[in-house]
């Protein structure tokens, strides 16, 4: 940049008047709700954009999360879910002894891939996680070489799993991060979203249910229901999700919602208050609901929209025009929080060429920097002797309102006849 950035201009508090601030330090920080979670994750799936990021790479038992991994990949090893597969008791075999949350198939059940999946990502069943694995792999050993390598294709790099059911081991562990990849993704299955959006599903007729075994979703249970079986929950954009629950990972949430135009992704873990209290779940109505109430999607700047004019030294060229580079389309505080900064020059000097960086823009979300862009000049301004003669002039007697000397007539007078030279050309 050929000029040196001299004054400032700045906007600040533009959603709520145009009062000027001294600077990012004058806005107000964001006062984010009280949470029992020790780890959370939001992010816009549409943008990418990160809402909130509490410890969400730091290593966590991820508990029945684990099971979106187990049902993505039976869905995608899987082409025709209408078969039936019997429980046996090597499925069932130590599940009853490690307390394990089970549907309530018994062995020799025989119900179909569709119900186990509804039963691994409804009522969490730790049997049917198990059968699946074993009608796609022959083992739950074999399966889980398969969902470590699909965590591996998508990017989980802070992820491994060793068992299809979420139990506790120490080498099976993720990230909230990583869980927010995995949630995204099997959001982009018709299949994996509409069984978690279900609130209740019934098995076919099976051996020891005659009508069918009856589930309930263990997320959707608490939330915009009428009668819900804890507490209830309203979260009015809310899809779906899958929850999960174990003494070393406390309860844990990975979960999708619309609010406010936004398309978002939450994982929140390692949450407790009191036995049987939903914490993850409560976390999620408390994050949701604050995000719909001050955040929303927004353009917040428009390619081309004017920001300001720097005037020139030097040049004929007089002012230079400045315009936002691009269209910035974000989700931004909308209750009066969402800061335009401006800092231009005062002037910047004959030879400033286009193209060259004159100043920046940025947004704040609070007293956090959202975006940035540089500014830059939109002509060459050479110098020239009028421009030159004229800032002279005008940065004498009417900047510093100088006494007019003969010297100054003197110029003035070879201004104005250069002015009235050049108007004269002009006319003809």
């Amino acid at each position: 940049m050929k000029a040196a950035l001299a004054g400032m201009l700045l906007i600040s508090g533009c959603r709520a008047g145009g009062k000027e601030e001294s600077g990012a330090s004058a806005f107000a920080a964001r006062e984010l709700p009280s949470v029992l979670s020790e780890y959370i994750y939001l992010e816009d799936s549409d943008t990418g954009q990160v809402l909130w990021d509490a410890r969400s790479t730091e290593q966590m038992y991820p508990a029945s999360m684990t099971k979106l991994m187990t049902g993505i990949v039976a869905i995608e090893h899987i082409p025709d879910l209408s078969q039936k597969y019997m429980i046996t008791d090597d499925i069932m075999a130590g599940l009853i002894e490690a307390q394990a949350n089970r549907a309530g198939f018994l062995a020799g059940d025989e119900p179909t891939l569709e119900d186990l999946l509804y039963g691994t990502l409804l009522p969490s069943g730790a049997e049917c996680a198990r059968a699946l694995a074993f009608y796609v792999s022959g083992s739950e050993e074999a399966f889980v070489d398969l969902m470590n390598q699909k965590a591996q294709e998508l990017g989980m790099t802070g992820t491994h799993f060793v068992n299809t059911t979420g139990l506790h081991d120490d080498s099976h562990y993720s990230t909230c991060r990583d869980m927010a990849i995995l949630m995204k993704y099997c959001m982009q299955n018709e299949e994996m979203v509409t069984v978690l959006s279900t609130l209740t599903h019934t098995s076919v007729p099976v051996k020891h249910y005659r009508k069918g075994l009856g589930m309930t979703n263990g997320v959707l249970q608490y939330i915009n229901q009428e009668n819900p079986l804890y507490q209830n929950f309203d979260i009015p954009g809310f899809l779906c999700g899958k929850s999960g629950y174990t003494l070393e990972g406390l309860y844990t949430l990975a979960s999708s919602a619309e609010e406010s135009g936004m398309s978002l992704i939450l994982v929140d873990c390692h949450g407790y208050k009191e036995a049987h209290y939903p914490a993850s779940i409560a976390d999620a109505a408390a994050i949701y609901n604050w995000f719909r109430e001050h955040y929303s999607r927004q353009t917040a700047l428009t390619a081309g929209q004017q920001l300001g004019e720097v005037r020139v030294r030097g040049s004929s060229t007089r002012t230079l025009t400045v315009h936002a580079p691009e269209t910035v389309t974000m989700d931004l505080p909308s209750d009066g929080n969402l800061h335009l900064v401006v800092n231009l020059p005062d002037t910047v000097n004959a030879g400033t060429a286009e193209g060259d960086v004159i100043g920046t823009v940025s947004l704040y979300d609070y007293d956090q920097l959202a975006y940035t862009a540089d500014l830059h000049a939109e002509a060459d301004c050479p110098r020239t002797l009028q421009g030159t003669l004229r800032t002279f002039a005008y940065e004498l007697f009417v900047l510093h309102g100088r006494y007019v000397s003969a010297a100054g007539l003197l110029i003035i007078a070879l201004i104005a006849g250069l002015i009235w030279n050049d108007r004269r050309k002009a006319h003809h």
